[in-house]
């Protein structure tokens, strides 16, 4: 081996260990950027929990950098695995809330657009629905929507099908 080649080798492990660097500084970004009960529910040290606190109270540019660089060098130390396995956990719960949310507002539009069609699929999927109910919400929305006026049924229909599908 020359010159040449350690001088490669040792820009790339330099590069690893910036970009390594980095890749820690946006962790702990991500940490900083939760809800603060999701905040409270993450696996940290005191010490990485006391910078993260003072991280999110920051509101400056210099501070933020350098605050980030400190948490970054703390997650250096540590085992990071725990820590963005529980991210993960956290956003896969967004994630699954997010699709529930859009399942019960397509199941609106389909039970206000289409009627009885929609209808008799929402009681295949839902049998303890109250068919009387929904067909009277449905028709009240479909004058509501003819008559461009608000959509207070659109809305009932929707915290209907909310009860619904927490209950079945």
């Amino acid at each position: 081996m020359n010159e040449e080649d350690d001088i490669d080798v040792e820009l790339l492990s330099k590069t690893q260990i910036k970009r390594e660097a980095d890749d820690l500084v946006l962790l702990g970004k991500k940490i900083a950027d939760l809800s603060q009960d999701q905040f409270d529910a993450m696996p940290l040290s005191e010490t990485l929990r006391e910078a993260l606190v003072v991280a999110r109270k920051l509101n400056k540019g210099g501070a933020i950098k350098r605050q980030f660089k400190y948490i970054g060098k703390l997650l250096r130390g540590m085992d990071v695995e725990p820590i963005t396995q529980a991210i993960e956990r956290q956003l896969d719960k967004d994630r699954a809330a997010t699709a529930r949310l859009h399942m019960m507002e397509q199941w609106r539009d389909q039970l206000v657009e289409q009627g009885d069609k929609a209808l008799g699929e929402f009681l295949e999927v839902f049998p303890t629905a109250d068919r009387q109910h929904l067909r009277q919400l449905q028709r009240k929305a479909k004058l509501e929507l003819e008559k461009q006026k608000p959509p207070v049924s659109a809305r009932k229909i929707f915290q209907y099908i909310k009860e619904i599908s927490t209950t079945d």
